[in-house]
Formats: C-alpha cells, structure tokens, sequence
C-alpha cells in the first residue's frame, strides 16, 4: 500500500493540475484500462478534466470500455500533463510517446519492474512503482483508500461502482483470475467483495471468443517453433506477424515451461516472454532479461518476472536468441561448449505431420 509519504506527495502534483490525459501502452490490456478509467472517476471527483489516451486495445479492454460508456482518444493531443499508468518503457505508448517531449508534467504509476536501461528519464518525471503489487488496479485501489480516509470522496461527486468494476476487472485479469495473487491482492479483493461486488460481477466482461486471427497467429506460433532443454526447463522461441503475446502464453499451455514470441511488421518488433511459476522460482525475471534484450532490437523492455515484452525497431531473430542465451545464463549455465540442446524446426514441422 502506498505510504503516507508517498500518498501526499503524489496528491500534491496531482491537485496542482486542472487537466491531464491518462496514456496508457499499446494494445493495452484491462489492468491498464480499468485503473485509467478508475483514476479518471477520483480525479474528476476533486474538479479536474480527464482524458485516456491508447493508440490500441485488446479486445477485452474494448468490452470493458463499452460497458462501463468510456471513451479513449487513439492519437496524440495537445496536453502537457501526463499521467503514464502501467507502462514501463516510453515505446511501448506508440504515438502518444511523441507527447513526453513537449510536456510539463510527467507522472508514472506502475507495478512493473523498472530497469535502468528502460525508464522514463529527467527531471520533470515523478514515480509511483509499487513492484509489490500485482496490478497497477491495486495501486489505483490503495490511492481511493487513501482518499477516503482524507474526506476526499464523498458519495455525490464519486462514481463508485464505476471505479470498482474498473479496478477488479485488472486485478482479475491481470492476476490470471487469481492464479498470481498473493495475500495482499487477497485482502484488496476481501475490501471489495465487503462493499457487495464479486467476480462474477465482471466474468462476462472476460468471455471474448478468438478471432480467426488470432487462431492463425497461434497455430503458426506452433508450427515454427524451435526448442531448447536446459536443465529441467524446455525452452521455445517462435515468431508470428502479430498476436505474440498470446502466442506465447498458449505455447506455455502446450508444455513449454518458458516461452519467446518475437512479431516483425517491418517497422516495428516485439518481443513478448512467458514463463511458468516453477521458472520463476529458479531466480529468473523475464523484466530483466527484457531490458537485455532491448539494445538488441533497437528499443526499450520490461514487465513482470513471469510476463515482460521488448518493443524495437530491428534484428528479431537475433533478439530472440538473445532472449534464450540469457535465460541460460541466469540459470547458471552457458550457451555454447555443447551444453545447449537445440530440436531443428524441420522436427517440430513433422509433428505436425508436414
């Protein structure tokens, strides 16, 4: 939870300011959208005027947009305070990155791992990280608390069940309903469920059957990858057009115990990391290699130890060797002398009967 200190500091910059637009990353996801609508309702409680930037979101967020009636801006505006929620690296805000340069006001709320080779930079920035905290939903939660307990909010100006429903679809989502929650998202949740909500409450926000795109990019994701074993851990690298995080979620499923989906479209690359709970007890934080990973490809990286992306410009494939070698290496090992056990593609093809 924030701390008195924090919590002050971050009222006081943000009360100076009559209007700020929320950015929030590329195809951002319910976490990201859920706390930016959630703030967005605190904030116009105390008077001020608020915008949500995204260039892109998923089709969850889309569903959560409709239902809760908010509206985003796609493309840059004229604002100069920015307020940057669950975003890591600057690139990964698309167009809207161009904004940062002309502005005033910078302010960064976030859950994920922050290197030093992936952050906002200078002076007019200011942080709020909580890397504890599953979701930047949590954050947003631990600020109305905070509000609250001021006599900030009261229930004529404050548009609760709007902010709940936002922040629990990204503790739900972002959480894997549950699967990476800790105690302290428990007791978030316990705090919610006593004000009459429940999971259920957004489960129909979460049904959003595949497009047949996203079916291709996955089956392709299949069909080219390649494997590595190292130690007890089966490694698998693959690339696709589009759709690479996905891709490298549903390898996990398939029985990869760390995945690498890079995604080229000719001026952009993305790569997107995976890894199952047993490889993140072994040490390994997918953020950090990310941030190696990163230079590589031209760009910038972060994210979670279970979950992060590199967003860049150029040399996919190289990154995505990269993103194995590193792997390898902070498990202890080498990636050369013979240690390394490589499946050639053409195997994986003919068990897909190719």
């Amino acid at each position: 939870m924030l701390s008195n200190v924090e919590y002050t500091r971050l009222m006081e910059i943000l009360l100076r300011q009559d209007q700020y637009i929320i950015l929030l990353h590329q195809n951002a996801d319910p976490d990201a959208i859920g706390s930016a609508i959630a703030l967005k309702e605190l904030l116009k409680s105390q008077g001020k005027n608020i915008m949500i930037g995204a260039e892109t979101l998923n089709n969850l967020s889309k569903n959560l947009l409709s239902s809760l009636g908010e509206f985003i801006v796609a493309s840059p505006t004229n604002h100069k305070n920015l307020i940057i929620l669950d975003t890591s690296t600057p690139v990964q805000l698309g167009t809207f990155e161009d904004m940062i340069q002309k502005a005033e006001v910078v302010i960064s709320i976030d859950h994920h791992e922050t290197f030093e080779t992936s952050k906002f930079k200078g002076t007019k920035y200011t942080y709020f990280i909580n890397k504890e905290r599953t979701s930047t939903a949590e954050i947003i939660f631990d600020i109305m608390l905070k509000m609250q307990d001021e006599g900030l909010l009261d229930k004529e100006n404050t548009n609760y069940d709007k902010i709940i429903r936002g922040i629990l679809t990204g503790i739900v989502t972002d959480t894997g309903h549950l699967r990476f929650s800790d105690v302290n998202t428990l007791k978030t949740l316990i705090q919610i469920f006593k004000r009459g909500y429940h999971i259920s409450d957004v489960d129909e926000l979460l049904r959003v059957e595949d497009d047949i795109s996203k079916k291709i990019a996955i089956l392709k994701a299949h069909q080219r990858m390649k494997l590595y074993s190292f130690s007890e851990f089966i490694i698998a690298t693959s690339n696709v057009s589009s759709c690479e995080a996905l891709a490298a979620k549903t390898i996990l499923s398939t029985g990869a115990d760390v995945a690498f989906v890079g995604a080229d479209n000719g001026s952009e690359v993305r790569i997107s990391g995976r890894a199952k709970k047993a490889v993140i007890d072994r040490g390994i934080n997918l953020a950090k290699i990310m941030s190696q990973v990163a230079p590589i490809i031209g760009g910038e990286g972060g994210g979670h130890k279970g979950a992060a992306g590199a967003n860049g410009k150029t040399n996919m494939e190289e990154g995505l060797k990269k993103c194995v070698e590193f792997f390898i290496q902070d498990l202890g090992g080498q990636s050369n002398g013979g240690r390394l056990e490589y499946t050639e593609e053409t195997e994986i093809q003919d068990c897909w009967g190719t």
